[in-house]
Protein backbone atom coordinates (compact mmCIF):
# COMPACT_ATOMS: atom_id res chain seq x y z
CA UNK A 1 0.00 0.00 0.00
CA UNK A 2 1.13 3.12 -0.68
CA UNK A 3 1.73 6.15 1.27
CA UNK A 4 0.61 8.58 -0.71
CA UNK A 5 -3.25 8.81 0.24
CA UNK A 6 -1.67 10.12 3.53
CA UNK A 7 0.76 12.68 2.43
CA UNK A 8 -2.45 15.51 2.16
CA UNK A 9 -3.34 14.39 5.50
CA UNK A 10 -0.31 14.88 7.23
CA UNK A 11 0.77 17.96 5.56
CA UNK A 12 -2.64 19.34 6.95
CA UNK A 13 -1.43 18.33 10.58
CA UNK A 14 1.51 19.27 9.84
CA UNK A 15 0.64 23.31 9.20
CA UNK A 16 -2.11 22.76 11.43
CA UNK A 17 0.03 22.13 14.42
CA UNK A 18 2.88 24.91 12.80
CA UNK A 19 -0.15 27.62 13.01
CA UNK A 20 -0.79 26.57 16.44
CA UNK A 21 2.85 26.94 17.60
CA UNK A 22 2.71 30.68 15.98
CA UNK A 23 -0.04 31.76 17.34
CA UNK A 24 1.00 30.96 20.21
CA UNK A 25 4.18 32.26 20.00
CA UNK A 26 2.40 35.82 19.30
CA UNK A 27 0.67 35.65 22.61
CA UNK A 28 2.30 37.13 25.60
CA UNK A 29 3.87 35.00 27.91
CA UNK A 30 3.57 35.26 31.36
CA UNK A 31 6.35 33.58 32.56
CA UNK A 32 8.55 36.52 30.90
CA UNK A 33 9.96 38.58 34.04
CA UNK A 34 10.50 41.89 32.50
CA UNK A 35 7.86 44.75 33.38
CA UNK A 36 5.19 44.62 31.05
CA UNK A 37 3.25 48.05 29.60
CA UNK A 38 -0.60 47.97 28.62
CA UNK A 39 -2.28 51.24 27.20
CA UNK A 40 -5.89 51.55 26.93
CA UNK A 41 -9.12 53.34 28.17
CA UNK A 42 -9.10 52.86 32.30
CA UNK A 43 -12.59 52.33 33.70
CA UNK A 44 -13.87 51.45 37.42
CA UNK A 45 -16.75 49.30 38.68
CA UNK A 46 -17.86 48.07 41.65
CA UNK A 47 -18.02 44.27 41.86
CA UNK A 48 -20.03 42.56 44.40
CA UNK A 49 -17.74 40.12 46.66
CA UNK A 50 -18.81 38.14 49.47
CA UNK A 51 -20.14 36.36 50.99
CA UNK A 52 -22.79 35.86 47.93
CA UNK A 53 -20.99 37.89 44.76
CA UNK A 54 -24.26 38.91 43.50
CA UNK A 55 -25.56 42.10 44.75
CA UNK A 56 -24.00 45.08 46.96
CA UNK A 57 -27.26 46.51 47.83
CA UNK A 58 -28.06 43.14 49.31
CA UNK A 59 -25.01 43.24 51.62
CA UNK A 60 -22.25 41.80 49.72
CA UNK A 61 -18.86 43.69 49.94
CA UNK A 62 -18.49 46.41 47.77
CA UNK A 63 -14.95 45.32 45.60
CA UNK A 64 -13.93 48.19 43.89
CA UNK A 65 -12.45 47.67 40.58
CA UNK A 66 -9.51 49.07 37.69
CA UNK A 67 -10.23 47.41 34.25
CA UNK A 68 -7.82 48.81 31.68
CA UNK A 69 -9.73 48.26 28.10
CA UNK A 70 -7.09 47.49 25.36
CA UNK A 71 -7.67 48.66 21.86
CA UNK A 72 -7.12 45.43 20.89
CA UNK A 73 -7.46 41.84 21.87
CA UNK A 74 -4.70 39.64 22.67
CA UNK A 75 -3.87 36.36 24.27
CA UNK A 76 -1.58 34.61 26.76
CA UNK A 77 0.11 31.57 27.81
CA UNK A 78 2.22 30.52 30.46
CA UNK A 79 -0.36 30.48 33.27
CA UNK A 80 -2.60 27.88 34.21
CA UNK A 81 -5.32 29.90 34.54
CA UNK A 82 -5.32 31.05 31.08
CA UNK A 83 -5.73 29.95 27.37
CA UNK A 84 -4.21 30.76 24.45
CA UNK A 85 -6.98 30.31 22.62
CA UNK A 86 -8.89 32.42 24.59
CA UNK A 87 -8.72 36.31 23.38
CA UNK A 88 -9.58 39.39 25.52
CA UNK A 89 -9.52 43.11 25.96
CA UNK A 90 -9.23 43.66 29.66
CA UNK A 91 -6.63 43.64 32.57
CA UNK A 92 -7.47 44.28 35.95
CA UNK A 93 -4.90 46.54 37.41
CA UNK A 94 -4.06 47.09 40.83
CA UNK A 95 -1.09 48.93 42.65
CA UNK A 96 1.73 46.45 43.75
CA UNK A 97 1.31 45.74 47.55
CA UNK A 98 4.56 46.04 48.07
CA UNK A 99 5.40 49.01 45.92
CA UNK A 100 6.29 52.24 48.40
CA UNK A 101 4.88 54.63 45.39
CA UNK A 102 1.00 52.79 46.10
CA UNK A 103 -0.64 55.62 47.64
CA UNK A 104 0.57 57.72 44.68
CA UNK A 105 -0.70 55.03 42.70
CA UNK A 106 -4.19 54.75 43.99
CA UNK A 107 -4.60 58.80 43.52
CA UNK A 108 -3.89 58.33 40.12
CA UNK A 109 -6.00 55.50 39.26
CA UNK A 110 -9.08 57.48 41.06
CA UNK A 111 -8.50 60.44 38.79
CA UNK A 112 -7.46 59.04 35.93
CA UNK A 113 -10.78 57.09 35.19
CA UNK A 114 -12.08 57.48 31.40
CA UNK A 115 -8.65 58.21 30.67
CA UNK A 116 -6.09 56.43 28.38
CA UNK A 117 -3.32 55.66 30.10
CA UNK A 118 -0.37 53.34 29.85
CA UNK A 119 -0.09 50.58 32.88
CA UNK A 120 3.38 49.31 33.71
CA UNK A 121 4.16 45.89 35.95
CA UNK A 122 5.21 42.87 36.28
CA UNK A 123 4.37 38.87 37.45
CA UNK A 124 0.53 39.36 35.87
CA UNK A 125 -1.39 35.90 36.29
CA UNK A 126 -5.03 34.60 35.24
CA UNK A 127 -8.07 35.11 37.09
CA UNK A 128 -8.68 32.53 39.35
CA UNK A 129 -10.72 33.96 41.94
CA UNK A 130 -14.59 35.48 42.52
CA UNK A 131 -12.04 38.86 43.46
CA UNK A 132 -10.76 38.41 39.60
CA UNK A 133 -12.92 40.79 37.47
CA UNK A 134 -10.94 40.70 34.28
CA UNK A 135 -9.29 37.47 32.01
CA UNK A 136 -5.49 39.06 33.46
CA UNK A 137 -4.56 40.46 36.79
CA UNK A 138 -1.36 42.81 36.79
CA UNK A 139 -0.27 44.40 39.36
CA UNK A 140 0.98 47.63 38.96
CA UNK A 141 4.33 49.70 39.60
CA UNK A 142 3.69 52.58 37.07
CA UNK A 143 0.76 54.52 35.71
CA UNK A 144 0.67 57.49 33.53
CA UNK A 145 -1.51 59.62 30.75
CA UNK A 146 -1.05 58.09 27.37
CA UNK A 147 0.48 60.39 25.11
CA UNK A 148 -1.82 62.02 22.45
CA UNK A 149 -0.23 62.13 18.84
CA UNK A 150 -0.16 66.10 18.14
CA UNK A 151 -1.11 66.89 14.58
CA UNK A 152 1.98 69.17 13.74
CA UNK A 153 0.98 70.99 10.36
CA UNK A 154 2.37 74.38 10.07
CA UNK A 155 0.55 77.30 10.60
CA UNK A 156 0.72 80.53 8.38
Amino acid sequence: MSDLPFAPVLSLIGLTLGLASAANAACLDLKQTNVLSFEGTLNYRMFAGPPNYEDVRKGDTPEPTYILTLAESICANGDEFVDPRDKFDQVQIFPESSDKAAPALSRDLRRWIGKRVVAEGASPFGAHTGHHHAPLMLPITRIALASVPTNRTARR
